[in-house]
C-alpha cells in the first residue's frame, strides 16, 4: 500500500492541473511532495480531448470580473480562485509549459496545433517532469477519513493513504468518457451534500411539436421566458438553432441549467436590440407597414420581410391556420393580431429527458456552501479538497468551464501543499 502526501481523484483537467499546482508550491516551500493522480481509465483527459470539437477551446480571453458572470447564480462563488488563476496567467502557464496559444476575434483561446491532444499531452509532460504518479485504471470507490489520514479503497482493496485529498472527478455528462458521477458519492458518504445533477449547456427536445420541419434554421436572436425549477422567472437572449428534434444555440445551452425535466418557453422571435420580447402590438403595426407598403406581396414574404426565415414563416401561418399566398392588401387586422401574437410569444414545452448523457457540462454537484472558496477546502472534512465539475458550478460556452477547472484545481492543488507543509502564506 502506497502512502502520499496529496491524493488527486480524477484524471481530468481540475485533477490534473491541481497536481500540478500542488508540486509547484511544493518546490516553492522548498520541500517536495509525494503526488499522485488515480484515474479510472486507461489514460488521462478523455473529456478534455472532446472539448471544443476535439479542438479545447481552453479559456476566454477575458478579465476575471467578466469572466464570473458567466455561472448563472453561481458565479460569485469563483471570485477568489479565478482571481487567483485569471484567464491571463492560464495563458502564460500554458505557453511556459511549452503549449503555442492562439486568441480568435470573440476571444476563444485554442491551442495554435487546434488539437486538444496537445494540450493534454503538455499537461502529462509537465506531470511527469516534476515526478507526479498517474496511476491508471484506479477506480476509487470508497474514501475513508481517520486521525487526519485518509485511505483509499478501489472495490474491497486499500489501496493508498494519503495526507490530502482533492476530489476531481468531473461530473456525469458524457458517462462514456467516465464523467459517471463517483464523486457524488463519494462526497456524500464523507457528509457532504450533492445538489442533483442535471443536465447544462444541453440542448432540448420537443414535446409534440412540428418545429421540426425547420431543422436547420438558425435565427440570429431570439428570447426566451420560462419559469425555473425553483419557480423564478427567467428570461434570456440570443441565437437559436432549430434541429430535427428541438432547439439549441447558445440562447437554450446558456439557459438549460435552469430548465425541469420538462419546460414550458415563451419564444419572442422577433426581440428588441437589447433582447427583451417585442409586445404583440409592436409587431403588429410593424406587419401593417409592411403590407400597406408592399401591398402586391404575399403574406408570407411580409413575416419573411420582418427578419424570419422564408421557411419559417410559412411554418409560422400554418400554426396560426393563415394561407401564406394572400396578397398583403388583403390581410385584415385580425389575421395579421394572430400572426404577431405568435411571432411575440409563442409557447413550446420542451424536455430534457436523458439529457445528461450529451450535455456538454453537469448543472449541480457538490454544495457550495459545504467548500471554502478561499481553499477549496471541504469545511465539513479537513484535508478534502474540491475542484471542477464535481462542484454545483457550471458555466457558459466559450472556454469558461474549462477556466473554472484550472482555476479551482490550481486553488486546491496549492492550498493542499500547503496543508501539509504547514505553510498557508499564499492562500
Amino acid at each position: 500500500m502506497s502512502y502520499f502526501d496529496c491524493a488527486i481523484l480524477g484524471g481530468g483537467p481540475a485533477g490534473l492541473f491541481a497536481a500540478l499546482s500542488s508540486a509547484g508550491r511544493a518546490r516553492e516551500l522548498g520541500r517536495p511532495l509525494q503526488i499522485a493522480v488515480f484515474e479510472r481509465n486507461g489514460r488521462a483527459g478523455r473529456k478534455l480531448l472532446v472539448t471544443g470539437g476535439g479542438q479545447c477551446n481552453i479559456t476566454q480571453d477575458g478579465s476575471a470580473t467578466d469572466l464570473i458572470d458567466h455561472f448563472g447564480d453561481h458565479g460569485r462563488f469563483l471570485r477568489h480562485a479565478v482571481h487567483t488563476l485569471p484567464p491571463k496567467v492560464t495563458m502564460r502557464q500554458f505557453e511556459s509549459m511549452g503549449l503555442s496559444l492562439i486568441t480568435r476575434e470573440d476571444g476563444k483561446v485554442f491551442p495554435a496545433s487546434l488539437q486538444a491532444s496537445d494540450v493534454l499531452q503538455t499537461l502529462l509532460d509537465q506531470c511527469d517532469s516534476l515526478g507526479i504518479q498517474c496511476i491508471y485504471h484506479s477506480r476509487i470507490t470508497k474514501v475513508d477519513h481517520n486521525d487526519g489520514v485518509f485511505t483509499l479503497c478501489s472495490g474491497n482493496q486499500t489501496v493508498a493513504t494519503a495526507r490530502t485529498v482533492i476530489l476531481a472527478t468531473g461530473g456525469a455528462s458524457y458517462p462514456n468518457t467516465g464523467s459517471t458521477g463517483d464523486g457524488y458519492e463519494l462526497s456524500r458518504s464523507l457528509g457532504h451534500t450533492v445538489i442533483p445533477p442535471r443536465p447544462g449547456l444541453s440542448s432540448v427536445a420537443f414535446v409534440e411539436n412540428s418545429l421540426g420541419v425547420c431543422s436547420g434554421i438558425s435565427l440570429e436572436s431570439v428570447s426566451l421566458s420560462f419559469t425555473d425549477q425553483e419557480g423564478k422567472r427567467r428570461q434570456s437572449h440570443g441565437p437559436l438553432l432549430i434541429t430535427h428534434t428541438g432547439l439549441s444555440g447558445p440562447v437554450v445551452l446558456h439557459a438549460s441549467r435552469y430548465f425541469a425535466v420538462t419546460t414550458d418557453l415563451t419564444l419572442c422571435w422577433l426581440p428588441r436590440d437589447d433582447g427583451r420580447p417585442r409586445q404583440p402590438a409592436e409587431i403588429e403595426r410593424s406587419l401593417r407597414e409592411l403590407c400597406t407598403v408592399h401591398g402586391s406581396a404575399n403574406l408570407s414574404t411580409i413575416v419573411h420581410r420582418l427578419g424570419i426565415p422564408a421557411r419559417l414563416a410559412q411554418w409560422f401561418l400554418q400554426v396560426a391556420n393563415v394561407d401564406g399566398s394572400v396578397k398583403a392588401a388583403e390581410v385584415g387586422k385580425r389575421v395579421l393580431g394572430s400572426v404577431a401574437r405568435i411571432l411575440a410569444a409563442q409557447r413550446l414545452t420542451v424536455s430534457l429527458q436523458g439529457a445528461l448523457k450529451h450535455a456538454m457540462v453537469t448543472a449541480g454537484g457538490i454544495a457550495l456552501s459545504e467548500i471554502d472558496p478561499k481553499r477549496m477546502e471541504s469545511r465539513i472534512v479537513p484535508g478534502l479538497f474540491v475542484a471542477g465539475e464535481v462542484l454545483d458550478i457550471d458555466g457558459d460556452t466559450g472556454g469558461y468551464n474549462l477556466q473554472s477547472a484550472w482555476s479551482t484545481g490550481f486553488l486546491a492543488g496549492t492550498c493542499a501543499a500547503e496543508s501539509v507543509l504547514g505553510d498557508s502564506s499564499g492562500s
